[in-house]
């Protein structure tokens, strides 16, 4: 019976992140400004490994792709955005390198769509284009956004930082609130997982909500994962009220009415895509969930909306 208790997903996944939640405070908050520790480890983790499983993906489908494009592109994103967001270089006194970018990334599209009109067979030619867009928009538009949203001060305190121009409330260096709010949004993320995890496996294990793209989701899973996460988010915020008053408290309790929606959808993308391709697991790389796309995926999939839902805030309240 013990040895069962050990082998179990729920006992992988609770061992997880006992060790991962600690690995997150000490890369978050050191050091503060660079942020290196944590941009090198998502730079690794997410952006390149998790781009080498979209690729692995698009092969078992049958498709032939250089395996180092979508990484290679991804990886590039993400060294752009970091130095841009810290403004390595002094590279916002050259007006010219913003547009340069999106015309690079405007050619790199046109070649995605062009690299096949000459090819002799094009049964798979629609397909190798369209997971090949995925695996850049998947993982290139959060992966850009990333270093940015650990830069975020609405408040301007830092008077000796200059701000990033290309978004409100940006500095160009890291914050302490920026970590708080990314702490914030994995709580969100991780406390939603975990628990519509624990409450589909004890209580929701006869009634499935027959979603194909995942047939084990359950809605005593769903509402339990939507209501525990406002519980922990009660706690981080009873805890850490102090260091998050850049934001008015009804923000932190808004929020997870969205996020209690979209992590499930988030989850949910990358079934679809796994399913398409009739795999269970992006890989086996980490204990207790499979790939690294299994692990991030919602964190890929909320770090845009949650970008955008901050730049709009800042645009009416503070711009």
């Amino acid at each position: 019976m013990l040895k069962e208790v050990f082998r179990s997903n729920l006992f992988k996944r609770m061992l997880l992140t006992t060790i991962t939640v600690p690995v997150v405070f000490l890369t978050l908050f050191f050091p503060l400004k660079s942020h290196i520790l944590l941009i090198l480890i998502f730079g690794l983790i997410v952006t390149y490994l998790g781009s080498f499983e979209i690729n692995s993906l698009i092969f078992n489908k049958g498709i032939k792709v250089n395996r180092y494009f979508i990484p290679t592109v991804n990886l590039m994103i993400y060294g752009f955005a970091y130095i841009y967001a810290n403004n390595y270089f002094s590279i916002h006194s050259y007006p010219q390198v913003l547009p340069l970018f999106f015309v690079f990334l405007i050619s790199l599209l046109s070649f995605i769509y062009a690299r096949d009109i000459f090819a002799k067979d094009l049964t798979v030619s629609f397909e190798k284009m369209s997971y090949t867009l995925f695996g850049i928009l998947y993982i290139g538009i959060p992966s850009f956004l990333f270093p940015f949203l650990l830069n975020i001060d609405p408040v301007n305190k830092l008077s000796d930082v200059a701000d990033v121009p290309i978004f409100y409330c940006v500095k160009t260096e890291g914050t302490h609130f920026s970590a708080m709010l990314l702490i914030y949004l994995v709580i969100c993320i991780w406390v939603n997982d975990i628990f519509a995890y624990v409450f589909g496996m004890t209580l929701g294990r006869k009634k499935k909500l027959g979603i194909v793209a995942s047939p084990n989701k359950s809605l005593a899973g769903y509402i339990g994962g939507f209501l525990t996460t406002f519980a922990f988010v009660g706690a981080y915020y009873a805890l850490f009220h102090k260091y998050l008053t850049q934001l008015p408290m009804a923000f932190y309790f808004l929020f997870p009415l969205l996020s209690g929606f979209l992590v499930p959808v988030g989850d949910l993308v990358e079934s679809v895509v796994k399913r398409s391709v009739n795999i269970k697991d992006s890989g086996n790389i980490i204990m207790g969930r499979g790939g690294v796309l299994d692990s991030v995926d919602t964190l890929l999939f909320l770090i845009p909306v949650y970008f955008i839902i901050l730049q709009l805030f800042f645009s009416f309240t503070i711009g």
